[in-house]
């Protein structure tokens, strides 16, 4: 009788090992490949533990230069490489290169794992249109959204101005030519003390979305009239000493978002607001207890927490921005269980209305579902004290409708190099004296840089 026990409890403990096994080799396994950690803890977090029928395997390569792009490339460019085991079913593509890679067959159109035109009517056309190929082809969609918009001090505002709400200080502010004459009033008024900006650097990301036309248009080099109208306002800001003189993420352009010399306005998007300027808003910040009593009451007393404003300003611009594509290889080989599972993931975090106003009010990001945004605003928005009560929301959602993501190309972030280089930088500074003769020499770095495109 011993020995019949002792079978069956063999034969049970095998059993259930085996059923156990069998659980573990059910699973859906999702290779995941990112250059931050963001999307992992997000994963961790808000998706994993409601999934158990999946088995995640994160890869982090970080942007040190190219990194990332280049394990990409030697990835999902060797077509062994691109569907073994270690390869991703999903990956980041990060502004920088997100247009690069959704031109080419290596990512996957959305479709493809049962996406439909209805879900993806969802997102913000602006970071839509950026997560598409130039076929119009969705490859590509962000968990958020990156309008920019123009943040004041509104202390200094009052001050140099008498301006006293948003509304008035966007008034003034409301195109280039009035941002200029409001730059010259405030010269006036402050004596040369309170600049306009940090430096004329400060308005590209804004600007460029003025263009009419992309960078690259069949093929061949566009230089859009508006960016002539661009130099000569940076060249008056910098010869008229409107500006600190000085770059952004410098110094100088830190110190100001600290109080710590008198710079009126910044361009920044989404992030800029939550990661750049509250952080920054004073010496000795508390990162890990940013909502702390003690924290924010130094941040007041010693810094310039609580004096923000935020406007439309002169444009409509997005900057910067995370996408989730597809590995086209593995995903035209994965089963129909997998496939669910990758278009439910990718669903979940850049669609899903539940999620994404649960994710906004935990981080604070404005999210990338035009949806979800509609029903944070209809719950009452945002009121943020580091605004002095003003609602973000609001104003990024005024931002992300207009902003047109059809003016970015693959060859951006080649291009703005050169242009800056080659084209600002001289003819502002007065090292060039004709910008015919600057763009002249603009054309020829970009012929010998990217060999693909024409050059007039």
């Amino acid at each position: 009788m011993k020995k019949v026990l002792s079978l069956v409890l063999a034969l049970a403990l095998v059993l259930g090992c085996m059923s156990i096994a069998s659980a573990e080799s059910d699973k859906i396994k999702l290779v995941v490949w990112s250059c931050t950690n963001e999307l992992q803890g997000m994963i961790e977090k808000y998706y994993a533990p409601n999934h158990p029928e999946i088995e995640f395997e994160f890869q982090i390569y970080p942007t040190d230069g190219s990194a990332y792009e280049t394990k990409v490339d030697n990835t999902l460019g060797v077509p062994d490489a691109a569907v073994s085991d270690e390869a991703p079913d999903i990956f980041t593509l990060e502004a920088a290169f997100v247009k690069h890679y959704v031109e080419t067959d290596w990512t996957g159109d959305l479709k493809d794992i049962g996406f439909t035109d209805e879900e993806l009517a969802v997102a913000f056309p602006v970071m839509a249109q950026i997560g598409q190929d130039s076929k119009g082809v969705q490859k590509g969609l962000s968990w958020q959204s990156t309008p920019g918009v123009l943040m004041y001090r509104a202390p200094l505002a009052e001050k140099y101005l008498g301006v006293t709400t948003p509304e008035e200080f966007q008034e003034k502010v409301k195109d280039w030519d009035t941002f200029l004459e409001t730059a010259e009033e405030l010269k006036e008024k402050s004596e040369g003390a309170c600049k306009m900006i940090t430096g004329s650097g400060d308005i590209w990301n804004a600007y460029q979305y003025q263009r009419s036309q992309p960078w690259v248009v069949d093929g061949k080099l566009v230089i859009d009239d508006e960016l002539l109208d661009f130099e000569e306002l940076c060249k008056t800001l910098e010869q008229d000493d409107l500006t600190q003189k000085a770059g952004a993420w410098g110094e100088t352009w830190f110190a100001g978002m600290r109080g710590e010399n008198e710079t009126l306005c910044y361009f920044l998007p989404t992030w800029g607001l939550h990661y750049t300027l509250k952080p920054n808003c004073v010496a000795g910040w508390d990162a890990e207890n940013p909502d702390s009593e003690e924290n924010i009451k130094n941040a007041t007393e010693n810094g310039t927490y609580g004096q923000w404003r935020l406007v439309d300003g002169p444009v409509a611009y997005s900057w910067g921005g995370t996408w989730m594509g597809i590995n086209a290889a593995k995903a035209a080989v994965a089963s129909d269980a997998k496939k669910a599972a990758m278009h439910d993931l990718i669903k979940f975090f850049t669609l899903d209305d539940d999620f994404l106003t649960q994710y906004a009010a935990d981080s604070g990001d404005f999210v990338g579902s035009a949806k979800a945004v509609e029903t944070i605003l209809a719950n009452g928005g945002t009121p943020n004290p580091f605004l002095g009560g003003q609602d973000h929301y609001a104003i990024f959602a005024s931002a992300a409708k207009l902003a047109n993501g059809a003016l970015m190309s693959e060859y951006d972030s080649t291009i703005n190099d050169l242009w800056d280089k080659f084209v600002t930088q001289p003819y502002t500074k007065g090292e060039v004296e004709s910008i015919d003769d600057a763009i002249a020499e603009f054309k020829n770095q970009v012929a010998a840089v990217i060999t693909t495109i024409s050059v007039d």
